[in-house]
């Protein structure tokens, strides 16, 4: 009986050197691979910063534009709110002039013309947890002061409450009945609600219109509330232009800190 035997195999045992050298390899391998997926992640990083920071410029921009435009249009009724109060002090000594009375009134106590400020920028970084994105800590300050000092305060000085005050108490001087036409020409599918009534035909309202408090001591009081409310629509003029100032300055750091062309 034959007994086979199998030929042994000849297993060398690798160097020690060879081992390590393949160890290397492949800790090079994962570390290049780790270094170019941080790579990556920064640049994608640094693309979503730079589209926050347009963004947020772009915001800035229109906050510039309601500010100025919104400022024009309060200016203007504060000097109509001069013009009411000067009105009230003649009356008060007894020249009631109804027609210029309820001209000034009706044309200048209706509204605040208010900046509606655009935070939709500086909302997503706050909420996405990207404001760390920006490192500039400079930079992160102003943005903070401009959104969380700046346009806070303008918002919490609107003088509504005022507004409404005023409101009330012109209810014993003035009759809404003399402008049924007002009334009917005021068009709700405007988006301003703009309307097209001629206010200085009240000037020349013949018979003159008729005041229907001529009290020298209720007069004295509605004299109170529009000297408030001017003062209110004087204070959120200021607030406003301050925080267009900080707006100006903060577009003109970001630009400089990024390098963004005047787009």
């Amino acid at each position: 009986m034959e007994v086979h035997h199998h030929p042994q195999l000849n297993h060398e045992k690798k160097p020690w050197k060879e081992y390590l050298l393949e160890g290397l390899m492949i800790f090079l391998a994962v570390f290049m691979g780790f270094i170019a997926e941080n790579v990556r992640e920064g640049i994608v990083e640094h693309n979503r910063e730079k589209e926050y920071i347009r963004e947020m410029v772009n915001n800035l921009k229109y906050d510039t534009t309601r500010c100025n435009k919104n400022s024009v249009l309060d200016e203007r009724s504060c000097l109509g709110l001069d013009s009411l109060r000067t009105e009230l002090q003649k009356a008060i000594a007894g020249n009631v002039d109804g027609n210029r009375l309820y001209y000034f009134a009706m044309r200048y106590t209706g509204r605040v013309a208010k900046a509606a400020f655009n935070k939709s920028a500086y909302t997503e970084l706050r909420s996405s947890g990207s404001f760390r994105l920006i490192t500039d800590k400079k930079l992160v300050t102003e943005i903070s002061d401009y959104y969380d000092r700046r346009v806070a305060a303008t918002e919490g000085v609107v003088p509504d409450a005022l507004r409404a005050d005023l409101r009330t108490a012109k209810e014993q001087f003035f009759n809404w009945a003399y402008f049924d036409n007002l009334i009917i020409k005021s068009d709700h599918r405007q988006a301003n609600f703009e309307t097209t009534y001629d206010y200085k035909k009240i000037l020349t309202m013949n018979p003159p219109l008729k005041v229907l408090n001529t009290n020298p001591e209720a007069l004295q009081k509605l004299y109170n509330e529009v000297a408030e409310f001017e003062l209110g629509l004087k204070n959120y003029i200021y607030f406003m232009s301050w925080t267009k100032e900080g707006a100006v300055s903060l577009i003109s750091s970001i630009r400089q800190q990024y390098r963004l062309k005047d787009e």
